[in-house]
């Protein structure tokens, strides 16, 4: 989902990034096989401090956070998403 969405909003300057927190063969593996055309980051522990900071207290996955233009996180999702929400989202934190 979040590939399409990518692909739909690449040509609105929007860009996703995934932050991966497993081993990095499994991560290259996943990239792989689901076909993932945005960038993946490799995060270490540290990165629980990054979900916490963004507002994420408890570090539960999967965590959507949508950053608005200037940087600030605009909308913040713990659990899954619709494709809809995103990018209702994604549309908001554009205007903004």
């Amino acid at each position: 989902m979040l590939v399409s969405l990518r692909d739909h909003l690449l040509a609105s300057g929007v860009e996703f990034i995934g932050i991966a927190i497993d081993q990095a063969p499994k991560v290259a593996e996943f990239v792989r096989t689901a076909r993932i055309s945005y960038p993946i980051l490799m995060a270490g522990a540290a990165t629980f401090d990054l979900v916490r900071a963004l507002g994420n207290p408890s570090g539960g996955l999967p965590f959507t956070v949508v950053l608005d233009k200037k940087g600030g996180v605009a909308h913040r999702n713990l659990g899954l998403v619709t494709r809809e929400k995103i990018e209702q989202q994604v549309r908001e934190a554009l205007s903004a």
